[in-house]
């Protein structure tokens, strides 16, 4: 099933590239989400092509109840972000990754990272959210969606937290 997203950051496209590839923005989001562990590895550098790979382990009580038996309590999120080097605007391309462990469930997409300027820029996301579960895939899918794409505007509730506690 399709999924689009757009995300407004409050930074520049440079520093949303360094913001995501910052172990705190990690924590950060760790928090935001409710998981229980978040641990980040850094391939590269932010100043130039760079992938960050995410663990994340999140309880499960804000899916649907349809998807919960074959989920159960918690679920262990493998996530990849790989960014290209910047254009000459300071925008990036990229593809991202969300597998669910265990789970013949998961998200592949497209990411581009567009400059708004000094304090703003945008995440385009579009991706392709499947559930291979004869049967119930579409129906799964169609399920888990709204719950994918509230994981994903999360990101933008983080990055303000992450400016904030740069201002400090």
């Amino acid at each position: 099933m399709k999924l689009r997203e757009t995300l407004t950051l409050p930074l520049s496209a440079a520093a949303a590239a360094a913001m995501y590839a910052d172990p705190e923005y990690t924590a950060i989001r760790r928090s935001t989400l409710g998981a229980t562990r978040a641990e980040p590895s850094l391939e590269g550098d932010p100043a130039g092509a760079f992938t960050v790979r995410t663990e994340l382990s999140m309880p499960t009580d804000r899916v649907p109840d349809m998807v919960r038996p074959f989920v159960g309590s918690s679920v262990t999120i493998h996530e990849k972000q790989s960014w290209s080097a910047p254009e000459a605007d300071g925008g990036r391309t990229g593809t991202t990754t969300l597998e669910v462990a265990g789970t013949p469930a998961g998200l592949t997409g497209s990411l581009r990272l567009l400059p708004g300027g000094e304090s703003s820029s945008r995440v385009e996301i579009d991706g392709d959210l499947v559930a291979k579960v004869p049967l119930l895939g579409p129906r799964l899918e169609k399920a888990a969606v709204p719950y994918v794409s509230t994981v994903l505007r999360a990101e933008e509730r983080s990055a303000r937290t992450y400016v904030e506690s740069r201002a400090d």
